[in-house]
């Protein structure tokens, strides 16, 4: 009875990590690909001088992120 509980936790964490492991590693393999596609120079040409228009673009790509 004691032991239980931890084991139902440690049940429900391995479900769900086995349920998001999809979702993470696809998270990482468009992480990986921006970073080869993306040129640093670029992104700090768009996001990097201080300005409004900075903030804003960064804003604007930033919304649809947690989607």
């Amino acid at each position: 009875m004691l032991i239980e509980l931890p084991l139902a936790i440690l049940q429900a964490g391995m479900h769900i990590l086995l349920d998001s492991s999809v979702y993470i590693l696809f998270g990482i393999l468009i992480a990986g690909l921006l970073k080869i596609v993306l040129n640093p120079d670029v992104i700090f040409h768009h996001l990097g001088r201080g300005r409004y228009s900075s903030v804003l673009k960064a804003a604007l790509f930033g919304v649809p992120l947690p989607l």
